[in-house]
């Protein structure tokens, strides 16, 4: 009898040991066949992807409050799909040692986004800038005074995107001064008054000025073009003579994006030195390249000066892209105006 209940108990035993082991194989074939993440893969192509990405990026576009002295408008234009985002707060506080030690100042805060190969990497970026910006400027109290590299190590993200990216640019404006950093195509620039002539020994003032703060990253400049072929990045002329970064976008730097790295694209920021705003100061302009392509910044400010009611300055910029939009641009929209004539800003 006892060698019975061995037995049977064997068996069961057994059972389970086989049961075990076909669960396992069963499971390492189902796991290599269907893995839960497939890989992508290296070949495939852009146009793949980007037909991906559209299929799936019907998304609600992240709007900024605005606050006093900041006004902003954004257009999707002529393409499906939105990819801008902006970030813009004029009334943020932080503490900076002054002639009396520690003191809580005011400055402003304006930023666009425009993504390319989906909205992913400027969402990112509008979503978390101003928080990792603040929490530099807390957690290095000693050396809040350097805002310049605050705002450097502000625009660099842990967080990549395989594919997709974003251009950057922002501007700090604080004391009277403006300090600008900018990753891509997108542009910062001032609109001022201009001296046109001299009558009776007085200047007259007539129209404005673009005083362009940011400079394109894109091959037209030898030392972007130079750092692209060196990696072996793919440059392509379109039917408008622009030369694509791997056949696609125009410009040599980016946020986000991964897979170009490898070819010489970088996130690194170019940085201006602080500029004093003046009386004659006007606006300050940030946009995505949108405006840009039937809008130079001389045109974007005469139609500033052009314009005789500035009482309502975000339907000036809702004007602004409109006009951007009737001329011929194709792609996404969007722009910050601040108004610096009315002498109370920062």
């Amino acid at each position: 009898m006892k060698k019975q209940q061995i037995r049977a108990w064997n068996i069961i035993i057994f059972g389970f040991i086989i049961a075990f082991v076909v669960g396992i194989f069963i499971n390492f074939k189902v796991a290599k066949s269907k893995p839960e993440f497939e890989p992508e893969s290296e070949d495939k192509s852009m146009e793949e992807i980007l037909r991906m990405l559209r299929s799936i990026q019907k998304k609600t576009m992240s709007i900024p409050k605005p606050t006093q002295n900041c006004h902003f408008a954004s257009l999707e234009g002529r393409k499906c799909y939105q990819e801008d985002r902006v970030t813009c707060d004029l009334n943020l506080k932080i503490p900076l040692f002054g002639h009396n030690g520690l003191e809580e100042v005011k400055f402003g805060a304006v930023a666009v986004f425009d993504g390319h190969v989906g909205p992913m990497a400027s969402e990112m970026a509008s979503h978390i800038f101003l928080d990792k910006f603040m929490l530099n400027l807390n957690s290095s109290i000693e050396q809040s005074s350097n805002l310049k590299e605050l705002l450097k190590s502000s625009l660099h993200y842990s967080k990549r995107h395989r594919y997709s990216g974003s251009t950057a640019v922002v501007a700090l404006i604080y004391n009277n001064h403006v300090l600008v950093a900018n990753v891509g195509n997108s542009k910062a620039f001032l609109c001022s008054q201009k001296n046109i002539s001299r009558e009776a020994g007085a200047a007259s003032l007539a129209g404005l000025h673009a005083e362009e703060l940011t400079r394109d990253h894109n091959v037209h400049r030898l030392d972007e073009r130079a750092r692209i072929e060196a990696s072996e990045g793919v440059l392509k002329i379109d039917h408008d003579f622009v030369p694509l970064f791997m056949s696609h976008v125009p410009m040599t730097r980016a946020i986000g994006v991964v897979t170009w790295k490898r070819y010489g694209v970088i996130a690194n920021p170019e940085m201006t030195d602080w500029r004093s705003l003046t009386s004659k100061d006007e606006f300050l302009v940030v946009a995505s390249d949108g405006i840009f392509e039937s809008l130079a910044p001389q045109k974007v400010c005469d139609f500033l000066n052009e314009v005789e009611d500035h009482s309502d300055p975000s339907l000036l910029a809702q004007q602004l892209i409109q006009k951007a939009y009737l001329e011929g641009s194709s792609d996404n929209l969007s722009v910050v105006l601040v108004p610096l004539g009315s002498g109370d800003l920062l």
